[in-house]
This record gives structure tokens, C-alpha cells and sequence, in this order.
């Protein structure tokens, strides 16, 4: 399988070139006089040494414009996310799309529609699922199991993720020891720790607490991986209305704020370091007073952010193809091809949570993660747009027909014909007596025997036995160490 994203020729625009430079001044004014939090005294140190204004107090730091300007040019363009074989790379630039899997669901629709706790054997079985869907590009853990201690389930998740997927593999840690172990147990499978910044198959995300809040675990996550000059997806997941202003364009501007503050703090640390920006906007429901993050809103934003990181240009993750719907059904079809769509037409170089995801992101389908492969796959044919050329205009080729005959014959047909038109693999086109002869399955119960035929198929290209072992006795002395 190799890797195939797509690029918007034209993206979709929200903002006017004065809109965006209003919400860069915006952004500017909130870090200079707003300020942000961080709950680290070394990080403190560093930015109040590097020209930062530092309330150590308050634990509260200032950025001076040129700081922030400083650590936008300093940010590469075009940041290569390594698979375990070059033929799984994900290289965001330009306006490239990917498309990363669905995370951390607690707990599992089973077949019978009963929910229940997510367990380790479901991370072993998820990687080898999205292992073998070739519309999802990047791999993060589906679920967080519950059968495992809390502390040092994310060296678990690494070590059953490397093992059963060939995909690049971004995760969160456990503070800085969370992070260190993890490129610990990467580095064996690539060689040595050199080897992984030459081709690092995994990557950290350092999420900030909305509003303005860096906590002490995730900015050691973030100092870590600059040091190490390893990827790190730093992350900003504000809830309109709640935690960043209802007004779009508000919350636009906070969450700007937060990843930018995050960057200078890479920048300054290490100023080649792979950094990439990130954000999960979402609204809260003031019906309910619940998260939603199906919403169309959450679209527009991520929409709205891969223009203004266009503007930077700097690869930017964004988010869609999430449901707060509990049941695979008509809200989750809507929800996902709404906010999958948008975000992709922009320009959003890696779409997370991409796959699997109910009830926001409380709960995994298996069969949803092959459903959502297959709305992937339409929104890449969607991004590939309409070709004019002249073997597209097909000139010669209506001519030679003429009419009152047909194109099926034609070698025409046959070259073009998985180029121009998605072929479906769960949508049903059968017509109604076909579909009733054949079983008159539901899409559900296709995504099912899709799901069932993987799993009892599909292995992920082995790694030497060697080398499993060894990550299995890391892995055995790093939980020992945490649990004594």
C-alpha cells in the first residue's frame, strides 16, 4: 500500500487578505497584552532569557511581537511524517490533504449496539483495521483501553501501535519521562535515536488548556521533542462559548494565540525544531450545555485556520469527520461528510480524528471506521477535481461515438475509468431486486463483513522477531520502574 493524499487546486476561502491580517493583528495584540500561562519554571526561564515578559508570580508570560514574527519564519513549510517504510510518508506542504484516524475513545459500540470499555486487545486489533484501510494515512491509537494502569498506558498504546500498524503514528505523553520512553521504544525499531530523526515514525502532540493555559505535562512533551528534533503536533482544543468566544472568529484568534505561544517556546529551544500546529475547535451546545463536536462550526474553524496558516505558510492539522451521534446512523452520516469535506476543500494538510468516532469522541465503531474510509475516499476523489485537458475533453472520442451509441466498449472508458470516477466498495448502486437478491445488506453489515474479513486476514508487515522482543522488554522494565 502506498500513501496517496490529494491536493485542493483551489481551496476554499473564508477570510479576505485584510480579514486574515486583522486576525494576525488580533492574535498579535492577545499574546502581547493577554499573555498565556505556563506551569513550568524551566520553560519561564527560557522565555523570560529569550526577550519573553515573564510574571513568574503568576506564572504568566508576554510576547513581544517580534517573537512571535521570529518563530513563524523559522518554521519549516513542508514537514515529513515518516511511516515504517517510505511508501507510508506523509508529507504535508502546500496544500496536500491526509487523513489521520479517529483517538482515545473510552468505550466500544459492539455488533449487538451495547456499549462497553474499550480493552487492550481492542488497540492490537484497531492498528491492524487501519493498518489495512488505505484511506487512512495516519495512524493514532483508536482507543484508550481500560484493562491497563492509567499511568504508563501511553508507552502501552506506542509499543502495541508500532508493533501492528506500518503507518506513522502520532500520540500524546505522559510528560517529558512519557515522552522520552516513547522515543525510547521507537528508536528500536528504526535503529538508534539518530535513525528516528532521520525518519521519525512517531510524533508527540503538547496540547494547551483553553484558555491560555500551558500545563507543566505538556509543555516537558513539547520542550522534549524540539530538544530531541523530533515532530510534535502542538495542540489547542477550545469549545466556543465555554472556552474561547462564541464568535468564530474569536475563538479563531484565542486558538491561534495558543499554538503560536506554544511555537515560539519550540523555536527558541531549537529553531530547526519540526513543529507543527494544531487545533480541535469545537462549540459548547447551549441547549445542553454539552461538548459538540459534530458541529458545522467545528468546520468552519478548521476551514478558516488552513487559510490562515496558508498565510503563514505552515503545514497545519486540523480536525473533522467526528459525530456526536451515538448510533452509526443519518446525524453521523451528515456530521462526518460535513466536516470532513470543509476542512479538506481548504486546504487542511492532516484531518485527525478522522475515523471510528461517536458521541463525539467518547465512543469507537469498528464498522464506522471502515464507513468513515469510505467517505475519505469520496472527499479525496471530491479534492482531485475535474481535470481539462485534452484526453479529458475527450474531443476525439465523442466524435468516433457520434451518437445514439455508447462509451462502454470504447478504450477510452476503460483508461480513464478508475482515474475519473471513486469506486465504492460499502455504498450500495445495486438495483432493488439485485440488492434483495443478494442478502439486502445495509451499509452496516457490509462495513461488518469488511471488518471481519480484515482482521481475520490482514497482517501488518512483520517486524523481526528480535526487535519485538527487545521493544517487549523495554517496555517491561519501563512499567516496572512506574508501577514499583
Amino acid at each position: 500500500m502506498s500513501i496517496k493524499g490529494a491536493k485542493v487546486k483551489k481551496p476554499l476561502r473564508f477570510f479576505t487578505k485584510n480579514e486574515l491580517y486583522e486576525i494576525h493583528l488580533a492574535t498579535l495584540e492577545v499574546l502581547e497584552s493577554v499573555g498565556i500561562e505556563f506551569h513550568d519554571d524551566k520553560a519561564l526561564e527560557i522565555l523570560n532569557k529569550n526577550g519573553a515578559e515573564v510574571d513568574y508570580k503568576l506564572k504568566q508570560v508576554k510576547f513581544p511581537q517580534y517573537l512571535v514574527k521570529e518563530a513563524i519564519r523559522n518554521t519549516p513549510n513542508t514537514i515529513t511524517l515518516c511511516g515504517r517504510y517510505p511508501e507510508y510518508d506523509v508529507k504535508l506542504e502546500d496544500k496536500m490533504v491526509y487523513f489521520a484516524s479517529g483517538a482515545n475513545a473510552l468505550y466500544v459500540l459492539d455488533k449487538n449496539g451495547n456499549i462497553r470499555n474499550a480493552l487492550i486487545e481492542d488497540c492490537v486489533k484497531l492498528a491492524k483495521l487501519a493498518d489495512a484501510l488505505e484511506n487512512i494515512h495516519v495512524y493514532l491509537t483508536l482507543v484508550s483501553p481500560s484493562d491497563t494502569p492509567p499511568i504508563g498506558v501511553d508507552r502501552i498504546r506506542c509499543a502495541i501501535a508500532l508493533k501492528n500498524t506500518c503507518k506513522h503514528f502520532f500520540h500524546d505523553a505522559q510528560g517529558r519521562e512519557g515522552a522520552l520512553d516513547q522515543i525510547k521504544i521507537a528508536s528500536i525499531i528504526v535503529g538508534d535515536e539518530e535513525e528516528l530523526r532521520k525518519r521519525p515514525i512517531i510524533s508527540l502532540a503538547p496540547c494547551i488548556t483553553s484558555p491560555f493555559r500551558w500545563g507543566k505535562d505538556a509543555i516537558e512533551v513539547l520542550m522534549v521533542m524540539s530538544e530531541k528534533n523530533l515532530p510534535h503536533i502542538i495542540s489547542s482544543e477550545p469549545m466556543s462559548g465555554a472556552t474561547s468566544p462564541v464568535t468564530l472568529a474569536g475563538s479563531i484568534v484565542q486558538q491561534n494565540a495558543e499554538i503560536l505561544s506554544g511555537l515560539i517556546l519550540s523555536k527558541i529551544i531549537n529553531k530547526r525544531s519540526p513543529a507543527l500546529l494544531c487545533t480541535l475547535p469545537s462549540i459548547m451546545d447551549m441547549k445542553t450545555g454539552n461538548i459538540s463536536m459534530g458541529c458545522i462550526e467545528l468546520a468552519l474553524m478548521c476551514g478558516g485556520m488552513a487559510q490562515l496558516m496558508q498565510y503563514y505558510n505552515i503545514p497545519y492539522v486540523g480536525s473533522g469527520g467526528i459525530s456526536d451521534s451515538k448510533l452509526m446512523d443519518e446525524q453521523a452520516a451528515y456530521e462526518k461528510a460535513l466536516t470532513l469535506l470543509i476542512p479538506a476543500l481548504s486546504g487542511t494538510n492532516l484531518i485527525h480524528l478522522s475515523s471510528g468516532m461517536l458521541e463525539s469522541i467518547l465512543t469507537l465503531s469498528y464498522e464506522q471506521v471502515v464507513i468513515d474510509n469510505e467517505i475519505i475516499g469520496m472527499v479525496l476523489r471530491a479534492l482531485n477535481g475535474i481535470e481539462v485537458n485534452s484526453e479529458t475533453l475527450a474531443l476525439d472520442v465523442i466524435k468516433s461515438v457520434g451518437a445514439g451509441k455508447h462509451y462502454l466498449k470504447h478504450k477510452h472508458t476503460l483508461k480513464n475509468l478508475r482515474k475519473e470516477h471513486f469506486i465504492p466498495e460499502i455504498s450500495d448502486r445495486l438495483t432493488r431486486k439485485t440488492w434483495l437478491d443478494m442478502g439486502a445488506k445495509d451499509t452496516i453489515k457490509k462495513a461488518r463483513e469488511k471488518v471481519e474479513k480484515i482482521l481475520s486476514t490482514h497482517q501488518p508487515k512483520p517486524l523481526d522477531k528480535d526487535i519485538e522482543k527487545e521493544i517487549d522488554n523495554t517496555l517491561n522494565q519501563i512499567m516496572k520502574k512506574l508501577i514499583s
